[in-house]
């Protein structure tokens, strides 16, 4: 009687645990894996067995920190069964990384939440942090930065657009006080657009007049095409052009 009465507040109770072949994948990849369940100290009813691929962040908005925690996807593994004291039962697990997500980066972290639902008592969850590598003219898109010396230095998602604040380490370094570029992944499959801002860093009287008229910075909205991303090299040239372009006119 003491054992049944434990076990629903999760002493002695079942447990489960994920096992994955790798934890770093690409936009678009089939995980496989198996996940394992131990049966407790007594019988319990378990109803479904399910496994939860989330993703968290933190953004800002007027000037508040906000933390953001969805649900990408789920698939059910099983459902409706009993499990005996010290019983192991072993299911294979596979499961497809979605496309057109915002990728693995400073803040935006992906993990994969086990859930075995026990009836009456509490459930038992395993929890499992991957990473998600980007594919396709997205893949493209962020390498061209890399291409062209420049590195994530702030990134946030909001829940429908990742934000990447670039430092540039050798091509304008000295030169940006910020460039930033805010997509939406969902359109990924086609173009990578959004909204974009670069600040010139300035000096002297100059720069002190051109920051105070807004001068210095340019805000505005992009969009490139999937066949302007479409090799890394054709990126690197159309997002060097969008920067210079638009670098050269402020002041």
């Amino acid at each position: 009687m003491l054992k049944k009465f434990l076990s629903r507040i999760g002493i002695g109770a079942a447990e489960v645990n994920l096992e994955l072949s790798q934890n770093v994948f690409t936009m678009g990849d089939l995980v496989t894996g198996r996940i394992k369940i131990i049966g407790g100290e007594v019988e319990q009813k378990i109803g479904d067995i399910s496994v939860d691929l989330l993703v968290e962040s933190v953004y800002a908005k007027d000037e508040h920190t906000f933390k953001l925690k969805d649900v990408v996807a789920r698939t059910v593994i099983t459902n409706g069964m009993l499990i005996y004291p010290g019983q192991r039962l072993e299911f294979p697990f596979t499961f497809k990384i979605p496309e057109n997500i915002p990728v693995s980066m400073i803040n935006t972290k992906y993990y994969f939440k086990t859930n075995l639902d026990i009836k009456e008592a509490l459930d038992s969850s395993d929890y499992d942090y991957i990473k998600i590598m980007p594919s396709g003219i997205l893949k493209n898109f962020l390498g061209a930065f890399e291409e062209l010396g420049f590195i994530p230095r702030k990134e946030s998602y909001t829940g429908e657009y990742q934000i990447i604040d670039f430092y540039p380490m050798s091509w304008l370094a000295g030169q940006l006080d910020e460039l930033t570029f805010c997509y939406n992944p969902r359109r990924a499959n086609y173009e990578i657009s959004g909204k974009f801002e670069i600040d010139k860093r300035n000096h002297g009287l100059i720069g002190f007049l051109a920051d105070e008229l807004d001068l210095d910075e340019k805000k505005g909205y992009f969009c490139f095409t999937a066949n302007e991303l479409a090799t890394l090299e054709k990126a690197r040239e159309t997002i060097k052009n969008f920067i210079a372009r638009n670098f050269n006119s402020l002041i």
